[in-house]
């Protein structure tokens, strides 16, 4: 009679698998958006992309042009920090944590841009108050940004002037230029961007 199986002995037992359980629907969808794959990014877009803009649309006011600038800062930073998650909860409020704090960035970036060029406006006009003089850093960062404008292609310091001196809106100077909204925002970015990296160089000459 053969001898019982010892309890520990476990090859005396046929082998159990373990059931794997597949992959949920989010995980997949957070680990192709932090693997780049363009699948996820295509889903993402079409799920998540339209509850984005209505709620940044929302809190800038109807401000199409601040809206899509946080849209596209949003994006961009879910791409670099995406990590898988399972729970549904905790990735919808990690993506308004996002939102919030691209839409804050980019509310300050214009800030900051705008009285850039307001000052430089006030110190060029004919009818500054002299009382209100510039102290001496003003001085030196209206030198600088005058000096960054005057680099900067034709085209896109006309565009410049036009949306922030003239304060036309992106439909309007779409419509001037025969370009799609879109097209002008591009410029309007690049422009930007430009003209932040000349006055950067031109303020590190002054200093």
């Amino acid at each position: 009679m053969p001898a019982a199986a010892s309890p520990l002995n476990a090859a005396a037992y046929p082998a159990r698998m373990e059931p794997v359980s597949a992959p949920s629907p989010l995980r997949e969808l957070t680990h192709g958006l932090a693997r780049g794959d363009d699948a996820a990014w295509t889903k993402f877009h079409r799920d998540y992309g339209p509850g984005i803009f209505r709620h940044l649309l929302a809190e800038t006011r109807g401000d199409h042009d601040l809206t899509s600038e946080a849209l596209q800062q949003t994006y961009l930073r879910i791409a670099r920090h995406a990590r898988p998650v399972d729970s549904a909860p905790m990735f919808a409020t990690w993506v308004r944590l996002v939102t919030r704090s691209a839409l804050n960035d980019c509310r300050r970036r214009r800030r900051t841009f705008w009285d850039l060029l307001r000052n430089r406006d006030a110190a060029t006009s004919e009818n500054s108050d002299s009382s209100h003089a510039d102290s001496p850093n003003e001085a030196a960062l209206s030198s600088a940004l005058e000096t960054a404008l005057t680099q900067l292609p034709a085209a896109d310091r006309s565009l410049l002037e036009q949306k922030y001196f003239s304060g036309l809106d992106v439909r309007t100077l779409a419509v001037q230029l025969d370009l799609t909204p879109k097209a002008v925002e591009s410029r309007l970015t690049r422009a930007r961007a430009e003209l932040r990296r000349l006055l950067v160089s031109a303020l590190k000459r002054h200093e």
